[in-house]
């Protein structure tokens, strides 16, 4: 389903292997820099992957984890998160700001639902009452944004014992459900999110 927010065309793709939006998330990048375009949000729920970015270090690095060219390091996506990816130009060259940006709009969606959330120190993510509710991890390529920000809703957290996410201890990870104490859906994740895309994609917290 492809709608549009502040211009830019959204796509909810439901739940999708990595490596198809993968491919997608190339195809938008590419058309921005070749025809101009506005490029388009991604809002995808993945089957479950182990991703890694540029800081991994090679000795985390095992077969079944796919390395890419986000910065940070190893992460989990998988059912019960809500992945948000904004291939689009950046609104101003400035990759701290954009950084910023992207947890503004974390901390946004988890305003939501009554949720207090503060971003990280380093640009790399979202936190309610010290636990990590989102992680951030972008690849800038001719200033345009390929890969963005994942928003645990309701998930299986076990996953994340089997690697360090974003170097951090797993025990760390939660997601929105377990912190405002109700079930919340994938849909009213969908919602949330939509409502502060305009706001990201204009860059209006820098």
């Amino acid at each position: 389903m492809v709608t549009g927010d502040a211009d830019v065309p959204v796509e909810v793709l439901g739940r999708q292997p990595f490596e198809d939006v993968y491919a997608q998330m190339r195809e938008v990048a590419a058309s921005i820099r070749a025809q101009g375009s506005p490029g388009k949000v991604l809002l995808v729920e993945h089957d479950p992957v182990f991703t890694a970015g540029r800081a991994t270090p090679t000795a985390d690095l095992r077969d079944g984890i796919v390395p890419i060219e986000r910065g940070g390091r190893i992460t989990y996506h998988g059912p019960g998160q809500l992945v948000v990816y904004p291939i689009v130009p950046l609104p101003r060259r400035d990759v701290r700001a954009w950084l910023r940006a992207l947890e503004s709009f974390g901390v946004s969606v988890c305003a939501e639902f009554g949720l207090e959330a503060e971003p990280s120190v380093d640009g790399t993510g979202v936190f309610v009452a010290g636990r990590k509710i989102a992680s951030i991890g972008v690849a800038i390529r001719s200033w345009t944004n390929l890969h963005g920000i994942s928003i645990n809703v309701a998930m299986d957290l076990t996953a994340f014992q089997q690697i360090r996410p974003c170097g951090l201890d797993p025990d760390i990870m939660s997601d929105l459900s377990r912190c405002a104490g109700r079930p919340i859906t994938i849909d009213e994740a969908i919602v949330a999110a939509r409502r502060h895309l305009p706001a990201l994609i204009a860059g209006a917290d820098s």
